[in-house]
């Protein structure tokens, strides 16, 4: 049976990050382009205008693959115009062939997202696009699964190939294309080192008594 993995997040989640992921593996039919190139408008994505205009996806463009991943952010930005991207039915309509669907929502920590969509768009969509999922996705009959952005930068290799047994889909954990132009986590740009935390002092406290105690209640020095 012929498997369809439908990637979808809020613009500036990982995306572009999970699309070059799933489609490096040679029996993936995905986006391949973003192989040799970071970045790249949505509008070029494969499916890009199936998932605003279901009626134009047709069952030959699944023809010759056993594995296929496409993805869409929610909402999308297409010749300047807002639109929601139907999901559910482009899944739907890949379901009436017999096309073997799951749904992967991008996940990323939840304030990034916020930081970054107000730097490039000035406005934030992730509450609209968190309401379609639990409101929608996850209400369907499809299977939905989470994919954490953190979790992949933290642990890489090893996570991938467990989001292959997971997913029971191809991953090419192992080819260093993946991390092609990325040598740290995007998120480290939006964090900023804090001198101090009411936290510190608390812990310093549990640190002394625990220290007292193994010494049993004396105090050294060295």
């Amino acid at each position: 049976m012929k498997k369809l993995l439908i990637l979808a997040g809020p613009q500036g989640s990982g995306n572009h990050i999970f699309s070059r992921i799933f489609s490096i593996h040679p029996d993936v039919h995905g986006w391949k382009d973003l192989k040799d190139k970071y970045w790249l408008k949505h509008h070029d994505e494969p499916f890009n205008e199936s998932f605003l205009y279901p009626n134009l996806l047709t069952e030959d463009q699944f023809d010759g693959f056993q594995h296929i991943c496409t993805g869409i952010s929610y909402p999308s930005n297409f010749d300047s115009i807002k639109y929601q991207p139907k999901i559910l039915e482009f899944a739907a309509k890949a379901d009436s062939w017999g096309i073997d669907v799951t749904i992967a929502i991008i996940c990323r920590d939840e304030q990034i997202v916020r930081e970054q969509q107000m730097r490039l768009r000035k406005n934030e969509t992730i509450d609209e696009f968190k309401l379609y999922v639990t409101s929608v996705l996850l209400p369907s009959k499809f299977p939905v699964h989470f994919l954490s952005l953190e979790t992949f930068f933290c642990y890489k290799q090893e996570y991938l190939q467990y989001l292959s047994k997971v997913l029971d889909f191809p991953i090419d954990y192992t080819n260093p294309d993946i991390l092609k132009f990325i040598t740290e986590s995007p998120n480290k740009k939006y964090i900023t080192p804090i001198t101090e935390h009411w936290l510190d002092k608390e812990n310093s406290v549990g640190i002394l008594l625990t220290d007292l105690i193994h010494t049993g209640g004396k105090k050294h020095n060295g």
